[in-house]
C-alpha cells in the first residue's frame, strides 16, 4: 500500500463529509467495546483504536500504537499481552526534517468466530504536515478488500474514547469531489464511494475498488429538481472508471438544461450479488445550488 504524495492529495479531494445521522454514536456501543481485559507495560503514552468485523459488532480487534510499535489483538480475545511481539515498521523511508513514511504489517488477524482478516498493513506518514498520517488496508475474510484511516481521527488517547472502525457491511454510497450539484456545471467528474461509517466521523471505512469486478459497473440514476412535474428530469450515468483505491467514476458528468435549485434523488444500481454485505440504503439526496455557487456558500 505505498502512496505517493500526490496520490495522497488526491485521495484528500476524493473524500465528502458524512451526515450526522448516518454516524453512530459510541454511546449506541456495548459497554464491553469500553474495556481492555490487559494491556502491556507501554513505554510512551499509548494511543487506541478498536475494529469490528462484525455487523452486530460481534468480533472486534483493538490496536494500541506504543510510539514506533504497534500492539493489535490478533486472536480478539481483548488481551494484548498473548499475541506475540508488537509489530515494528517496515518500509521504512526517512528523508529529513521530520518526514518520513513506514509501515506496520500483519499477516492475518484470528478471530474467535474462526474468521480471518488478512493482509493486514498499516501505514503512518508525514511529509511535513503538523500530525502524522494513517491508512489502514485488509482483506476482510481473507476475500473483501477495504481501506480506513487517510482523514479525521484514527486515535485517542484512551480506550474509552477510542474510534470504532466497522469493517461490515451493508455499505452506504456517497459522492466523493463535491457535495452539491451547480447548475449549468459540464464535463466534470462524478465520483462515488461505497463507505461503512464508523462512531466518528474519520472513522469510515471504505469498500476497495478491487473488491467489484471489472464488468461491474456502478450506475447512478439522478430525478433532478425543475421547473415542471409533467415531464420528469431523469439522467443516467455509468461509472466506468475508477482510481483512487476507492473511487469510481466518469468524466463527462453534466447537469441538464432545466434542472432547478433544490435537492436531487441519486441512486445507485448494482448487480444484487455484487456486494456481499448489502447497501444500506441505494437512494442519496444531493442539494442542486445556483450557478456560482462558490465553497463557501455550501
Amino acid at each position: 500500500m505505498r502512496i505517493p504524495l500526490t496520490a495522497i492529495v488526491s485521495l484528500q479531494l476524493a473524500i465528502s463529509v458524512f451526515a450526522d445521522s448516518i454516524t453512530p454514536k459510541r454511546g449506541d456501543l456495548p459497554q464491553l467495546f469500553d474495556s481492555i481485559a490487559k494491556e502491556p507495560a507501554y513505554r510512551s503514552q499509548p494511543k487506541y483504536c478498536l475494529l469490528t468485523f462484525h455487523q452486530a459488532l460481534g468480533d472486534f480487534v483493538w490496536m494500541v500504537e506504543d510510539g514506533d510499535r504497534l500492539f493489535v489483538d490478533r486472536n480478539g480475545n481483548m488481551d494484548l499481552t498473548d499475541d506475540g511481539d508488537p509489530l515494528e515498521p517496515t518500509d521504512l523511508q526517512d528523508v529529513g526534517g521530520g518526514r518520513r513514511d513506514f509501515c506496520y504489517k500483519l499477516d492475518a488477524l484470528s478471530l474467535p468466530d474462526g474468521s480471518r482478516h488478512t493482509h493486514f498493513e498499516l501505514r503512518r506518514w508525514n511529509y511535513g504536515e503538523e500530525k502524522d498520517s494513517y491508512g489502514l488496508s485488509l482483506r476482510v475474510g481473507d476475500k473483501l478488500p477495504m481501506y480506513a484511516g487517510w482523514f479525521g481521527s484514527f486515535w485517542s488517547g484512551s480506550h474509552t474514547t477510542a474510534p470504532v472502525i466497522r469493517f461490515a457491511g451493508p455499505f452506504k454510497p456517497v459522492l466523493l469531489r463535491r457535495d452539491f450539484f451547480e447548475i449549468g456545471e459540464s464535463n466534470r467528474r462524478l465520483s462515488l464511494g461505497l463507505f461503512q461509517p464508523g462512531s466518528t466521523k474519520g472513522a469510515e471505512s471504505r469498500l476497495s475498488i478491487e473488491a467489484l469486478p471489472d464488468t461491474v459497473v456502478p450506475v447512478l440514476t439522478i430525478h433532478w429538481p425543475s421547473a415542471t412535474s409533467k415531464n420528469p428530469l431523469i439522467t443516467t450515468h455509468r461509472l466506468t472508471q475508477r482510481c483512487c483505491y476507492w473511487e469510481f467514476y466518469t468524466t463527462d458528468f453534466e447537469v441538464p438544461h432545466g434542472a432547478t435549485a433544490g435537492d436531487a434523488k441519486v441512486r445507485l444500481e448494482l448487480p444484487a450479488d455484487a456486494l456481499p454485505a448489502g447497501l444500506a440504503t441505494k437512494e442519496i439526496t444531493v442539494p442542486v445550488k445556483p450557478a456560482g455557487t462558490s465553497a463557501a456558500d455550501k
